[in-house]
Order: C-alpha cells, then structure tokens, then sequence
C-alpha cells in the first residue's frame, strides 16, 4: 500500500535540518506503530522517499514524503495516528492513498514529480518592492547567473517565474500569473499558515523546481533584487506547496496519483 504524507514545519521545527525531519519520522512511525514495509536484503530499510528538502530556516505548510505499508491502513486513521504522536511545530495535513505500482513498472516518487514551488517571503523593507516586481515580471526574459555543482550557468529568471502577487492587510493583489499553476488565492491564505512573516505583508511567488529546471527562492531574490538595483534586505521563507504537471497544469503533489 502506498501513501503520500503533506505536512507542515514551522516554529522551532524551522532549524532541523533534513536529515533530523527523516530521522524524526521514522520514530514516528514506529510510535504511531504504522506497519511499514521494508526493503529486503542484507540491508533492509523502510520504503520512505521525501521529496525536494527544506533549506534550513526556512517554515513549510507543503511538505511532502511517500512510504509504503505492508497492509491497508485507512488515510484516516494513518492522519490520525500520526498527528498523536506529532511535536508542537510538526503536524501532518494531508493522507493521501495511492494506487499501488503495477509489475516491473518504474517507481516514480513524489521527488521525481516536482515541476514547481510556491514561497511567501517576509521582507523587512517593502519600499520599491512593488514596482520592481511589476517591472521584473514585465520583461520577456532575464538572464542571470546561477552556482551549480560543476560551476555556473546561465540561467533565464524570468522564465522560472509563473506567478507573483502581494499579501497586504490580509489580502492578496496579484502582479501577474500565467496561469499555469492551479492554486486559489483562498489556498494560498490556507498555505500560509504558520509563516514567519517579519510584518504583515510579504511577496508570494510561483517558481520552477525539480531536477530539470529548479528556481530557489534565495536565487529570485537575489536576481529580482539585482534587476531592480537594490539591496536584498532581511526577509524569512515560507513553502507554501510543492507542485507536478496534470492534464498541463502544476497542482500541489497530493493531488497526483502516481
């Protein structure tokens, strides 16, 4: 049987590192007392793929891990279980079922499916941010240079940037969106949930991420910051959701069965 875990990280939760989330959850499962399958082998160990990891700092309302259960256990009851044994800043929002893979076919995690994330970021200084993400959002490409493992590349910024809008005075007003993400703008309120907003206003942007095209929230920052010829000033992070391609649109990964 096989489950997709949504879950939320915020709070102090924001300063445990990836390593320390898998770690955490293995001893949640076993006190939730999940029946988990295993791998065989020498070596055995249980079926769990999280997908793309939570820079350090940073709070998340869209966390996502698969895993895989011996025997049927119903989505209900798996939140339920779950959320008894969850800290303060960890709580899971989401279960759910997915079919179960078919003989000798490829395994494809909730990893290998991000196409897209959205982010809310907290700015100390709004002052011009407004404007230079009109005009940022306004140009037909923007090339800047990103860091890789094996150097540097070009990189076309403005492309990776599908959406953008401003939360102000509890609302949002949007800049522009190309409508690729299917994303309300009541999910998006729901998403910020347990934000580290520094004030009550922040910028949510929809980005490009996954192994072929990945847009970090730091990296836009940065680039739109440069365009516009001014300091990146202090600021917090906040994952709203990670998202796949359906039927030509990008939706949160819960809602992919595969």
């Amino acid at each position: 049987m096989r489950v997709r875990v949504r879950f939320s990280k915020t709070g102090s939760s924001r300063f445990l590192g990836h390593l320390d989330i898998m770690r955490y959850f293995q001893k949640a499962f076993r006190r939730a007392e999940l029946p988990l399958a295993f791998s065989v082998g020498y070596h055995p160990h249980t079926l769990l793929s999280f997908a793309q990891p939570l820079s350090l700092s940073y709070t998340s309302c869209g966390e996502y891990f698969d895993m895989e259960l011996k025997e049927p256990v119903d989505a209900g009851e798996i939140y339920k279980r779950l959320n008894s044994v969850m800290c303060e800043d960890i709580s899971v929002n989401r279960v759910t079922i997915l079919p179960d893979y078919k003989p000798n076919a490829k395994k494809i995690t909730g990893m290998a499916l991000i196409t897209g994330a959205a982010y809310t970021v907290s700015l100390a200084e709004m002052s011009g941010v407004k404007e230079a993400l009109q005009n940022f959002y306004a140009q037909k490409s923007y090339v800047i240079e990103k860091k890789t493992k094996t150097g540097t590349r070009d990189c076309d910024l403005r492309a990776g940037v599908h959406a953008l809008a401003l939360y102000q005075d509890g609302k949002i007003t949007e800049i522009g969106n190309n409508g690729m993400f299917s994303y309300t703008g009541q999910d998006m309120l729901s998403a910020m949930y347990g934000a580290n907003l520094i004030a009550d206003d922040a910028v949510i942007v929809f980005l490009d991420a996954g192994s072929e095209q990945n847009i970090p929230a730091e990296l836009f920052l940065q680039g739109v910051f440069t365009f516009a010829g001014l300091d990146v000033p202090k600021h917090t992070v906040h994952r709203m959701d990670l998202f796949g391609d359906l039927n030509e649109k990008k939706v949160p990964l819960w809602m992919i069965e595969s």
